[in-house]
């Protein structure tokens, strides 16, 4: 039995490479997709198809794909999530490559309470460096 929290994991990631492929490119191709996640054309392939039925994007084959407006929308949180904690793993020192592949994983599994402290914590450190000094200087 498929394990539904890897299939919401693997729905956001596609979700956000699509959202970032359109935000740069102004598409998003199958060949595109799977280069950015490492995988292969046919998986993409049946993951669009699988995307289109939960009416998150609009497939047409050989002409591409677009974000239905929910698809979008839960592309920009899933996005925002993982800034969100890209920010904070930062903020906390961690080098940026690790503190990306860190809120790759993280982003999926962090509940919306823990994201709004995250949220209040960097905001209020952002507003008062100096106060945050003393805990860069220990490490």
């Amino acid at each position: 039995m498929a394990n539904p929290l890897c299939d919401l994991t693997r729905v956001e990631d596609y979700l956000e490479v699509i959202y970032d492929l359109i935000q740069t490119k102004g598409y998003a191709r199958a060949v595109d997709i799977a280069e950015q996640l490492g995988v292969k054309t046919p998986s993409v392939t049946a993951m669009i198809q699988k995307l289109d039925g939960m009416g998150l994007v609009v497939y047409e084959r050989y002409r591409g794909l677009t974000l239905t407006q929910k698809g979008e929308k839960t592309a920009r949180l899933a996005q925002q999530k993982h800034v969100l904690i890209l920010k904070f793993l930062q903020l906390l020192g961690i080098e940026e490559k690790t503190a990306n592949e860190d809120a790759e994983g993280i982003e999926h599994h962090v509940h919306k309470d823990t994201l709004n402290r995250i949220e209040h914590f960097v905001e209020f450190v952002n507003d008062r460096p100096y106060w945050f000094k003393t805990f860069q200087t220990t490490y």
